[in-house]
């Protein structure tokens, strides 16, 4: 099917806080699905802050997508977090894979200072409540990598003047994250996979079923 819509999802791979990152994990699980009503380009990205702007330049005048989405975990999250602003800033509480932190500096020198998600975050939230997922809509996705991806990628849609609609989701820790961590006598939150992938795959149909084609 040729006029299918593309849709980009990216998802982090290990680092120092997750040795197995439940967003790709996620991500794998999504590729193994069956997608017959958009082109799926699945995308694992390493935790490279210098990484981010040529994977999602080349990914997105690549393929051009309608829909480019972002998938990471934050560690104290109880429920699906569908971001709403990316703004401007690297600061990092822990070093990125090649060791580098930052302290408020800025992710595109003379950017904007933010730019709101073009996913329609509140009708995707209310689909996937209804599934029985706790989700929400977030205001803060942080100033580490994940908040990185949607600052960028919203940045380079705009620059490049693409019609791709952009978001960025926030999973919890997946429960044998959440035991491991236990040993440590801390206990986050955790959600299971099955319900992560289940609400990632209901934001795309969403985003899918907004542009008329799902």
């Amino acid at each position: 099917m040729a006029d299918r819509h593309t849709v980009v999802v990216t998802g982090y791979g290990p680092w120092a806080k997750t040795r197995t990152n439940p967003a790709a994990q996620v991500l794998q699980r999504l590729e193994a699905m069956s997608w017959t009503n958009c082109r799926f380009v699945p995308i694992e990205v390493p935790v490279r802050s210098a990484a981010i702007m040529p994977l999602v330049n080349d990914a997105l005048l690549t393929h051009r997508p309608s829909i480019f989405l972002g998938l990471g975990v934050a560690p104290n999250a109880a429920a699906i977090r569908a971001e709403m602003v990316g703004i401007n800033c690297l600061d990092f509480d822990v070093a990125d894979n090649d060791g580098l932190s930052f302290d408020g500096a800025g992710i595109v020198e003379g950017g904007d200072a933010a730019y709101f998600a073009t996913l329609a975050n509140q009708e995707i939230v209310a689909a996937i409540q209804e599934a029985g997922v706790p989700a929400i809509r977030s205001y803060a996705a942080g100033t580490h990598l994940c908040n990185q991806m949607l600052y960028t990628s919203l940045h380079l849609i705009a620059q490049h003047k693409l019609d791709t609609r952009c978001g960025f989701i926030h999973v919890p820790y997946a429960p044998d994250h959440t035991a491991e961590i236990a040993k440590t006598g801390c206990v986050p939150p955790s959600m299971s996979l099955t319900d992560m992938t289940m609400a990632a795959r209901i934001a795309i149909e969403r985003s899918l079923a907004l542009l008329g084609t799902a």
